[in-house]
């Protein structure tokens, strides 16, 4: 180990070096392998794997090319591997190499521990774990039966007295997975016969004292929880935008509460199951248990299903899979059609694709399952979650959303002829593989994916590091701004709660933020490691697909249009109204465009128009919040951030959780445009280039700063980028925009010239009932403390991926 990076105790500028030694080599373009021992003991291999991480980015900073070598084992070294194995062997090693981002969150899905059962079977029968053991962990591949083992557990626990607790992500898979382990749901609790007797299932966002299962950890000792789909719930629980975020620190407590609870009672157990458990599941339910120590009993079938084939097709959009899934449905049989978006206003979603193929082929018998046909008690796909095997037989075409995306078994045999998935990029690589497996039966499948995924973790680093540490630094400077900007005291709020859920947070960001770049490619070898054999598809005729794009941008239009229309006719619905609709799960139609108008009148205060639903879901809302409080409220933002970050601390008990608080505030933004001095560029009428100097000094600023700009405003900087470019992507953040007015300019020295041209979107009646509800809530006997001016230097920063240096930074100037 004499080659590890060397990291001072205390480095003299905060930064890990490269010994001299390996600095030598460490050139621009070099390719650099890296290929440490096979060590077996846990700690050691933590140790490796560190030291790896680290040297690896010290390399790559330094411009090597790295990729890093993992020996298999049992040999230690490559000499004793090559020995044994041959030097063709180590040849295999050496060209499936891999990059140290891949290499590093590999390490974060793999399952290491050691199994106390390897099973290699099509079906897990017979399957007994010991009773003394506490965190059972079940890994098996789709569709080999965990889920009826688990029922067998369920009801071993209800023979030996021990109530059942099953958390779950979706309540449609709660309601499910209760229906088979005969286990009330927590809503059925007040009909049933048992009362809630023999426990209940719950979706993980009601853990709190004051939701419908009025949660107490404390109600839970010497019982039985099972959390399936483990990998899929944990990141419900830690990054969800759904109801779990209200209260996300008090369900966090209460989680870590249970867990302890459980493993550390004489007859406690708790299981997890998932075809991806890994190490990262199971680290986190240990370092929730605290003082409890457990050793995890993993359970892992190692069977390679045959899923049959996989016919992959190309092109920017699925135009030439629905093309080709028409000459199917012309042929006869029924189909399986999975989407990743269901929106009206997405051209290939399930409510336009659902109108699309009804107009094509009327006979068509078509169910659409999303979130809102479920829950639409006049719709035929209400409540059909739990009985899908007794109501898909009853028709030709059934058209999904990730509501049938994972804990479903489809097992009816012989009526689907094949499944078709659209993957846009909406969900994590593993949720695909979870869709396309929901019916067990091999049929072919058919995909169209995009090649990246949309949106990114925190601020899209590929490391857990670099994850942590942004978020780290942003609360601490949220934090000093707003002490700093109102004369308060912050110090009450716990910035270091649950490191370990925080930590978990960042390996499965991590994940998600390299497999989105990459997405096409990670949801490829996901199927093939599921056993399917993959094949590149026939592109249909160019005159056929041409038809398929205007079909579905017509139903999407037309639907989109309706739905707008219908929002803004609905009837008004008074505050008390709104709230039971809000608080309201089953909802027809009419009622969600009730609940739509009622929440868009009060968030803009102005008439809920079409328009204004479009512009809504175009992401309107928070660049004119932004806007806002650029200019006309500016005075107000400081008192804004306060209320909130304090009515977050209050929620959790002055603790609060990372991500979630450092969204909530917008003090950072602002200042950064102040800083930037963008309104300058808003003086209608007169004319920019990007080679003025002011444009110029606009760039320079914006490319010192841009992982800041990054972290912070979610923007992306770089050199190629020409000045106006990069004011075009800092206006797109309060939606406005430089408009072309032609090339002007002498022959051979001719530019392209912008103006600023004053929206009339109606954002000044906005901004004008949004000022005066400010000064209706501020009393005019209140001073309004004063904000910090855009004279406040800008941080000096580096790669906020992981080599910034917050010592010297903008934040701990703003209040010395």
């Amino acid at each position: 180990m004499s080659h590890f990076a060397r990291i001072p105790v205390v480095p003299p500028i905060g930064k890990p070096l490269l010994i001299p030694d390996l600095a030598h080599f460490a050139t621009s373009g070099r390719f650099v392998n890296i290929c440490f021992d096979h060590d077996t003991k846990p700690e050691t291999v933590q140790r490796v794997r560190t030291a790896i991480t680290r040297m690896g980015r010290l390399l790559i900073n330094s411009g090597c090319q790295l990729r890093v070598i993992d020996l298999p084992g049992t040999e230690k070294g490559v000499d004793d591997f090559v020995v044994a194995q041959g030097c063709d062997a180590f040849h295999a090693l050496y060209n499936t190499a891999e990059t140290l981002e891949l290499w590093e969150i590999k390490l974060f899905t793999l399952l290491t521990y050691p199994p106390a059962i390897a099973l290699n079977q099509r079906f897990l029968s017979g399957l007994i774990a010991p009773e003394g053991e506490k965190l059972i962990v079940l890994k098996a591949p789709k569709g080999t039966g965990k889920t009826e083992w688990l029922s067998s557990e369920v009801a071993k626990a209800h023979d030996q007295g021990r109530k059942v607790l099953i958390i779950t992500h979706r309540i449609q898979l709660g309601e499910a997975l209760c229906d088979r382990f005969g286990v009330d749901y927590v809503s059925e609790i007040k009909t049933s016969d048992t009362g809630g007797l023999l426990g209940y299932g719950v979706c993980v966002d009601s853990l709190h004292k004051d939701s419908q299962a009025r949660f107490n950890p404390n109600d839970w000792s010497n019982d039985v929880i099972i959390i399936d789909e483990c990998d899929q719930v944990f990141w419900h629980l830690l990054h969800s935008t759904t109801d779990v975020a209200k209260r996300r620190v008090a369900i966090l407590r209460n989680f870590k509460q249970l867990v302890q609870n459980i493993l550390g009672s004489e007859h406690g157990k708790i299981y997890l199951s998932s075809a991806d458990a890994s190490d990262t599941d199971i680290k986190y339910i240990l370092s929730l248990a605290g003082e409890y120590k457990v050793n995890p009993f993993v359970i892992v079938n190692n069977y390679q299903p045959v899923s049959g084939k996989c016919y992959n097709y190309s092109g920017s959009n699925p135009k030439n899979l629905i093309a080709a899934l028409d000459k199917a449905i012309a042929k006869g049989g029924h189909h399986l059609l999975c989407c990743s978006a269901q929106k009206a206003k997405s051209k290939w979603g399930t409510q336009a694709l659902e109108q699309r193929f009804k107009q094509k082929f009327p006979h068509l018998r078509i169910l659409r399952i999303d979130s809102h046909s479920v829950l639409d008690p006049k719709h035929g796909a209400f409540e059909c979650i739990a009985h899908l095997n007794e109501i898909l037989t009853q028709y030709d075409l059934v058209i999904a959303s990730p509501s049938l995306e994972t804990g479903v078994s489809i097992d009816i045999r012989g009526h689907f002829s094949s499944v078709w998935g659209i993957f846009q990029g909406v969900q994590p690589v593993d949720s695909v593989r979870q869709m396309l497996a929901r019916l067990r039966e091999t049929v072919d499948r058919h995909i169209w994916v995009s090649q990246y995924g949309m949106g990114t973790v925190g601020n899209g680093s590929t490391s857990m590091g670099g994850l942590l540490r942004s978020q780290d630094i942003a609360t601490q400077a949220n934090i000093a701004l707003l002490s700093a900007s109102d004369n308060d005291d912050y110090s009450f709020i716990d910035q270091n709660f649950q490191p370990e859920s925080l930590q978990t947070w960042a390996k499965r960001g991590a994940v998600i933020n390299v497999e989105m770049r990459r997405y096409r490619e990670f949801v490829l070898k996901g199927l093939e490691s599921d056993g399917y054999t993959l094949i590149d598809a026939d592109d249909s005729d160019p005159d056929e697909t041409k038809e398929v794009v205007k079909e579905v941008k017509a139903a999407s239009k037309e639907l989109y249009r309706s739905e707008c229309l219908g929002v803004s006719k609905s009837e008004d619905v008074s505050d008390d109204e709104l709230k039971k609709l809000q608080e309201k799960r089953v909802k027809t139609k009419e009622e969600r465009y009730q609940q739509r108008k009622g929440e868009l009148s009060r968030r803009y205060e102005v008439e809920a128009t079409p328009e204004l639903v479009e512009k809504d879901d175009n992401g309107w809302y928070p660049q004119l919040r932004l806007h806002y409080y650029l200019t006309v409220g500016r005075e107000f933002l400081t008192s804004r951030d306060s209320k909130r970050a304090k009515a977050q601390a209050e929620a959790g008990e002055n603790a609060i959780w990372k991500p979630d608080f450092n969204k909530g505030q917008m003090l950072s933004s602002v200042l950064f445009l102040e800083s930037l001095n963008l309104l300058q560029l808003l003086t209608p009428g007169e004319k920019l280039r990007g080679s003025d100097q002011r444009m110029q000094k606009f760039k320079a600023i914006a490319l010192q700063h841009r992982f800041l700009i990054k972290n912070y405003l979610n923007v992306t900087i770089s050199e190629k980028l020409t000045s106006i470019a990069i004011a075009q992507k800092l206006l797109d953040k309060i939606d406005l925009r430089l408009s072309y007015i032609g090339r002007l300019g002498p022959r051979g020295k001719r530019e392209c010239v912008y103006k600023f041209v004053t929206p009339n979107d109606g954002r000044d009646c906005i901004f004008k009932q949004w000022l005066s509800r400010e000064l209706v809530s501020v009393s005019s006997n209140i001073n309004v403390p004063t904000p910090i001016t855009d004279t406040t230097s800008l941080p000096s920063n580096e790669d906020m991926g992981g080599q910034e240096n917050p010592t010297d930074s903008w934040w701990q100037q703003v209040n010395p």
